[in-house]
């Protein structure tokens, strides 16, 4: 067992009870493993010393508990939900609702290597979850990441602080059924849902660039907008027109996928700094460019490198929580007394 478990251990893996459901299929094999060792006369202390090389105490404390009621640590275990939620944080983290609607929930982390990762796992909770708790979406954001990913697995470079990544969950039949109620019965193509997605990104990156710029406005500099524009299927670019020639740089890509009975909307905004696309090979791709290059970050003249990344990092907060409303009001909005809902729901409204 001591030979095998190397081979399958996860360094962030915990094991609760309340968290099973969370763990990879090596965790499981894991779990699996140490039951097999502990029937066939190895012991609980045998489970615990092998668990002991890889788990934290806390976690292994909470899965000897869970094997062996009679152990010592069970009332540590029952006394607290809390200790269970503690040690389940590192695999979901914890929610807020938005302000002005409970329904969508929100979630940030600092790090992780993705937060398409982090949205599947809170996919999973949602799914398996006893209670009936359930948002009608979600936002996941984080500030930098890892293992970010575009179309085609290509390396969305991202491990830098100051850019926009979140992940977006909304229920599959929010756009398949819901959003036919709406559009008169109709069925609104789902090839059209990145190009919705693309426009409400594109809507926020302008109205985020004018305040921007507004603002260095303010204090004597003028730096002239550039066009904001969406390609359609999952890139939002800058159009920046000089004396000689106009020029289409990419600030958002959109990646969309499936996780059980939901959609995950993947969006990556370039706000703080641009990262270095190769010309050529598997992850080639168009040329980037961000916020930064357009209008300041702080207004203040003694700004450090640190202060200018914190502002970006807000910039970018605020950003993904403005998109996933965006994106939540209008499929859950109903139609307006004033406007037919055709208007506000139909593929030729997306169009």
């Amino acid at each position: 067992i001591t030979l095998i478990l190397p081979l399958f251990a996860s360094k962030s893996m915990t094991l609760t009870p309340r968290c099973y459901h969370c763990c990879n299929n090596r965790s499981r094999f894991i779990i699996i493993l140490a039951f097999v060792f502990a029937s066939k006369g190895g012991g609980l202390g045998g489970v615990g010393g092998v668990l002991g090389r890889y788990v934290s105490g806390g976690a292994r404390s909470a899965f000897v508990s869970a094997v062996n009621p009679s152990s010592s640590s069970t009332s540590a275990m029952s006394s607290s939900s809390e200790n269970t939620a503690d040690e389940c944080s590192t695999l979901l983290p914890s929610k807020v609702t938005h302000q002005q609607d409970p329904n969508l929930w929100l979630y940030h982390v600092e790090t992780t290597t993705s937060t398409m990762d982090e949205a599947r796992k809170i996919v999973e909770s949602i799914t398996t979850d006893d209670t009936d708790e359930r948002p009608k979406s979600f936002l996941i954001s984080a500030a930098s990441q890892s293992q970010g990913r575009g179309t085609t697995q290509r390396n969305w470079k991202s491990s830098q602080r100051g850019n926009a990544l979140f992940t977006i969950g909304i229920p599959q039949s929010a756009w398949m059924v819901d959003l036919k109620k709406k559009n008169h019965g109709s069925m609104v193509p789902l090839t059209l849902l990145p190009l919705k997605v693309g426009s409400l990104v594109a809507q926020q990156i302008q109205r985020s660039l004018e305040e921007c710029l507004q603002d260095d406005k303010h204090q004597g500099m003028s730096n002239a907008a550039p066009k904001v524009t969406v390609k359609w299927p999952n890139d939002v670019l800058l159009k920046q027109s000089s004396s000689t020639q106009s020029s289409y740089e990419k600030v958002a890509g959109i990646l969309i996928e499936s996780a059980k009975d939901w959609f995950i909307i993947g969006i990556g905004i370039n706000v703080g700094y641009a990262p270095d696309i190769p010309k050529e090979g598997s992850d080639y791709g168009r040329q980037a460019t961000c916020f930064s290059q357009y209008c300041n970050a702080t207004a203040s003249a003694d700004a450090n490198d640190d202060d200018n990344e914190e502002y970006w990092v807000e910039v970018s907060k605020k950003l993904a929580v403005d998109i996933a409303y965006d994106l939540h009001s209008w499929l859950h909005s109903t139609p307006d007394e004033h406007l037919s809902s055709i208007d506000q729901h139909s593929g030729g409204a997306i169009l």
